[in-house]
């Protein structure tokens, strides 16, 4: 399967208890989701629709802002105090300990205004 070529923007919404995903490629494609991966995949979902749209009336098409060049993974060393407390969250909220950095790094970066 192809990568998909648009970047992908998530976030926490407080107000809808859901993260909220965004592909700024396409004005108004957004999609809400349960975890992460739902709303970005629903994120991909809408925005290949508005596509198919926009190839079918011969609309011009945005330009991939995705980098081939990102894996999506990172090696992180960080105290053993920090990866122990680290654990313990992700335990208590029975998630594994990359879903919790994911979505404490997305709390984050949503939180920027750059």
């Amino acid at each position: 399967m192809k990568p998909f070529p648009y970047r992908v923007l998530t976030e926490y919404s407080a107000e809808d208890k859901c993260y909220v995903a965004r592909v700024p490629a396409f004005e108004g494609v957004a999609a809400h989701g349960d975890t992460i991966e739902e709303a970005c995949h629903e994120a991909q979902v809408a925005a290949e629709g508005v596509l198919l749209s926009l190839k079918a009336h011969r609309h011009p098409i945005p330009a991939p802002d995705a980098s081939a060049d990102f894996s999506g993974q990172l090696r992180l060393r960080l105290p053993r105090s920090a990866h122990a407390r680290l654990s313990r969250v992700a335990e208590a909220e029975q998630v594994s300990l990359n879903q919790l950095l994911v979505a404490l790094i997305s709390e984050g970066l949503g939180r920027r205004t750059a």
